[in-house]
């Protein structure tokens, strides 16, 4: 069979206004996925790297008092507690030395971002704790995702308990109340993140019905995480430690960019 002669690709004008309307397209698609505005016109950058994966910590009044200079020599991100709702009481709690972290990290130069331990079991009581988190972070600057932390706490003997596990809530009950703190937030213009672990995500929450654009941030203390989703961030380890932080563990994570 004879060899067909290959035909050279000319552009023509119309070819190098489609590429360009192509290019301009991603860029503002790039944008939108890397910065975050906060509903009062401020933009933050997330990240200004090349780097594929990211360190970072999580932190609250249980690591003490950081310093923060110390620890932005060591990781690149790190996620502050803002506040609880008491797994017995149902109080919402604010964390005593939050506000001192989120200076601090910002004094720092460090992207943060902020988690609350919810312990809702209703819609309407995860909205009261989104609209607790708003009002705490309104006079900081929060340059990644807010956060619902969304976990069974566990007793002396490692058996769930607390409120929410009490409840006995399904799966679609679950979902519903995470949705409805991820759209408070992401109506104040936040973008809003789970924080879950393999267990929860694969057996309490339908992942398929949260809100688009949620951030995962998974909770997998294996050798490589089990859960077989899609997620953003992996806390890896909840006995690490870092450079700044005094207590004698501190939360790990890794933060995956995407291309």
């Amino acid at each position: 069979m004879a060899l067909k002669e290959k035909r050279i690709f000319k552009p023509t004008a119309k070819h190098l206004v489609a590429l360009i309307a192509v290019i301009v397209a991603a860029s503002v698609i790039l944008s939108a996925i890397l910065i975050n505005t906060d509903g009062k016109g401020r933009r933050h950058d997330i990240f200004n790297t090349s780097k594929q994966v990211l360190s970072g910590i999580d932190v609250s009044e249980h690591n003490g008092k950081i310093d923060w200079k110390k620890v932005s020599r060591n990781i690149e991100f790190a996620f502050i507690r803002v506040g609880c709702r008491g797994y017995k009481t149902g109080k919402l709690m604010e964390d005593k030395y939050a506000r001192e972290n989120l200076r601090g990290a910002s004094k720092a130069g460090i992207a943060a971002g902020v988690y609350f331990y919810s312990q809702a079991i209703s819609e309407k009581e995860a909205e009261e704790e989104a609209d607790f988190v708003l009002d705490f972070i309104d006079s900081y600057d929060v340059d990644l995702p807010v956060v619902i932390d969304f976990e069974y706490p566990a007793d002396a003997d490692g058996y769930e308990t607390g409120r929410l596990a009490g409840a006995g809530l399904t799966m679609q009950q679950n979902t519903d109340i995470i949705n409805a703190f991820c759209s408070e937030i992401a109506n104040k213009g936040y973008t809003p993140a789970l924080y879950a672990s393999t267990y929860m995500l694969e057996y309490h929450i339908d992942t398929q019905k949260l809100l688009p654009d949620t951030v995962i941030w998974l909770a997998d203390y294996n050798e490589k995480p089990t859960y077989s989703g899609d997620y953003d961030i992996w806390q890896y380890s909840k006995t690490g430690a870092c450079d700044g932080v005094k207590s004698k563990y501190v939360d790990r994570n890794y933060w995956y960019m995407k291309d």
